[in-house]
């Protein structure tokens, strides 16, 4: 009876040995799925910020008229610290230019909430890298960078230039006849540089402007023969990326 009663109040040592073995099998076999759960978490997390630091520069195509710190400086940020708070010299935001199209500074263009600076770190808690090109880096698990786990967003670099066609119809004064492009007309192209206005005109037809950022930005048609050149035709118009071309179509009677 007394080995019995004592067998009933624990384990023998054989035992516990035995368990602590399984124990230790099953922890040798489970912690590195969990490990590798942990950093599959990360790794999503860190994509879906450089997704949205990449929308806080370029804007985002499902929200019209909204272009980020690209449409209204013209620019890429020269370091994402511009994100969360204007370098020294940067132009805030303003709408005293032509047509009244903003421009400058508007941000933060992340909200940061509690987070601060830390908002530019990834989710294994270093900084990412960019933003030449556009593109936003992480050095991913291994935290080196340019190596095969390095997180990158968007995967190819954006192009954020369009093209803008400029038609020009002058109607006749008294019927519905019209001179396509009529000499003696300049189109000018309002556009942030840097987050200040600038122009480009364009004198000869076709009227074609390259590699304008996109943006909102403000046309006008100007009659050369007046003196100072007199306005005849004006828009406020969109310009997205990738390439795209903006048609635009002006017509007048004179």
């Amino acid at each position: 009876m007394r080995r019995s009663d004592r067998r009933a109040t624990g384990f023998t040592l054989i035992e516990m040995t035995v368990i602590l073995a399984v124990v230790a099998i099953l922890a040798a076999a489970i912690t590195p799925m969990v490990l590798q759960r942990l950093v599959d978490a990360k790794v999503e997390a860190t994509r879906q910020e450089a997704r949205q630091l990449s929308e806080a520069m370029l804007g985002r195509p499902d929200a019209p008229g909204g272009f980020g710190f690209f449409g209204d400086m013209g620019r890429w940020p020269a370091a994402l610290e511009e994100l969360l708070r204007p370098a020294p010299g940067t132009p805030l935001f303003t709408t005293a230019t032509f047509r009244s199209v903003g421009m400058g500074w508007k941000g933060p263009y992340i909200n940061a909430g509690a987070w601060g600076d830390d908002a530019l770190n990834d989710a294994f808690g270093r900084p990412y890298r960019g933003v030449p090109g556009g593109q936003v880096r992480s050095a991913g698990p291994d935290g080196l960078f340019d190596t095969a786990d390095d997180i990158v967003y968007p995967p190819a670099p954006p192009n954020p230039g369009g093209r803008l066609m400029v038609t020009v119809k002058r109607m006749a004064a008294d019927d519905n006849t019209y001179t396509l492009d009529p000499a003696g007309y300049t189109v000018r192209l309002y556009y942030a540089s840097n987050g200040r206005e600038a122009f480009l005109d364009d004198p000869v037809a076709p009227f074609v402007f390259e590699n304008v950022p996109q943006g909102i930005h403000a046309i006008v048609v100007l009659r050369m023969k007046s003196d100072p050149p007199a306005a005849v035709a004006q828009d406020t118009i969109q310009v997205f990326g990738n390439g795209a071309t903006k048609l635009v179509e002006f017509v007048f009677r004179l």
